[in-house]
């Protein structure tokens, strides 16, 4: 039995023998009864209490559990984890991400139904039917419709990005762009960087097209520079993936003097900086966070922007920025995927854009959740022992609890009392005990009642 602790370190021996233990259960080398309490304090030098407070963490997060007289017992099950996540691909059933039985609803970083501009989508509907007749029902350019393709041109020159019209390709959100990309740019063996924790469907779509994955740390600047140049001097790399402005979930930005050192990275070691972007329009500062495709001079930024996010979900609609070298595959890998994005869709989004109705909604929706963000962050600062990182925009917050709590039991004693929220280990294995909370969906109400229960369930499992 391999168990390492530490006593210089200054973490309480018991919380590290319980990550060790629980570490032990989730790799399967812990099955059936496990150590007795006497044995194991005899094994590890430590004090009985000691290994009774470290089972008692072990019980209260659903890794194991008592049976008088007899010891205990693993509790814990893969099959058991059922998690929340958006867009998850090819799992969103098995994650339960259409269920609808939570009354607060903290997982889903998009907007409640009765935020969309559905007054407006009518007229631009019944105005492009009238205009443009059936036409506007027939399979469109797979690389996306002309004047959409125009019109993004001109918003993105507004953001000090300016590329060809024929750089532009059209997607059904940023996860089809992902697929695309790995199965464009990855061969087997291939090494992609992401941060640590990261959006999962994205390292799903990686590892599913036989990606190594390498993960680096953020700090409160964004990802670890460092961390990422020991990888270049050892290994060739195919691509970084960032979501690098109110990155998904921890909020965190990248810095502008980071953005400018990837950049430098990128152009040294020869590689892509794959940039997701999804959060960046939902900004609480006066100014818009710039982002690494602006700075960039040497067509090293493949550039994913969703607009389903804030939008409307089911709208299903983005686009991607590719080098001209992989723009024919990408292409091609569009067609073999849906063909094309709706016409309909296309054209009202364009109509969107030409008539301002797109930045309205924005701005509306920037007020409305940083309101929101500011009364969540209100509440959640009378719970004790945990810890909130603010972001300056997004929808999410990303909450450190107590070490000897872990997210998974967090969620699902939540879960079983109508709130939805994310568990940590979603996005990373490291993450256990943090949880995700959105405020996109509720009002504050919910918001109330939510966060009350929530801090009821911390102190249950303290």
């Amino acid at each position: 039995m391999e168990i390492e602790l530490s006593r210089e370190n200054g973490e309480k021996i018991y919380l590290q023998l319980y990550s060790k233990l629980k570490e032990m259960i989730e790799n399967g080398e812990i099955k059936g009864k496990i150590f007795s309490i006497r044995e194991l304090a005899k094994s590890l030098k430590v004090s009985i209490s000691t290994v009774v407070k470290a089972y008692e963490q072990l019980e209260k997060n659903d890794y194991i559990y008592l049976r008088g007289g007899s010891g205990a017992y693993v509790k814990y099950s893969r099959e058991k984890k059922l998690y929340l996540e958006d867009h998850m691909e090819n799992e969103i059933f098995k994650y339960g991400y259409f269920n609808s039985e939570y009354r607060i609803d903290f997982s889903t970083a998009s907007p409640n139904a009765d935020f969309f501009p559905i007054e407006e989508l009518k007229k631009a509907i019944n105005y492009i039917l009238d205009r443009d007749g059936g036409k506007a029902l027939l399979y469109e350019n797979p690389q996306g419709y002309i004047e959409l393709r125009k019109s993004i041109k001109r918003e993105l020159k507004n953001e000090g990005i300016d590329v060809e019209i024929k750089d532009i390709q059209i997607m059904s959100g940023a996860q089809q762009g992902i697929d695309i990309l790995s199965k464009t740019l990855i061969y087997p063996g291939d090494i992609v960087v992401t941060e640590d924790p990261a959006y999962k469907g994205a390292i799903v779509s990686f590892k599913n097209n036989g990606a190594k994955v390498e993960r680096i740390s953020i700090k409160k600047d964004g990802l670890d520079i460092k961390e990422l140049e020991n990888i270049l001097k050892r290994d060739k790399i195919k691509f970084i993936y960032t979501a690098a402005t109110f990155h998904n979930p921890t909020g965190i930005s990248i810095s502008e003097k980071k953005r400018i050192e990837l950049l430098k990275l990128a152009e040294k070691y020869d590689f892509y900086i794959v940039e997701d972007d999804c959060s960046s329009d939902i900004f609480f500062d006066d100014k818009k966070i710039k982002s690494i495709k602006s700075y960039d001079k040497n067509k090293r930024v493949i550039y994913i922007k969703s607009y389903s996010k804030v939008f409307m979900p089911g709208f299903r609609l983005g686009f991607m920025i590719v080098p001209e070298k992989i723009a024919n595959s990408v292409l091609a890998g569009k067609y073999s995927s849906d063909i094309s994005n709706s016409g309909l869709n296309q054209r009202v989004f364009q109509y969107f854009l030409e008539n301002g109705i797109w930045n309205r909604h924005i701005e509306k929706s920037r007020k409305e959740f940083h309101k929101k963000q500011k009364y969540m962050y209100s509440k959640l600062k009378k719970i004790e022992n945990i810890k909130i990182n603010k972001p300056k925009g997004g929808m999410c917050f990303w909450i450190e609890l107590p070490k000897e709590i872990t997210g998974e039991a967090v969620y699902m004693k939540l879960a079983k009392r109508g709130v939805g929220i994310l568990p940590g280990v979603v996005f990373s294995e490291k993450s256990y005990n943090y949880i995700r909370l959105s405020f996109a969906q509720c009002n504050e109400k919910e918001i109330d009642e939510g966060i009350e229960i929530l801090g009821k369930v911390i102190d249950e499992l303290r």
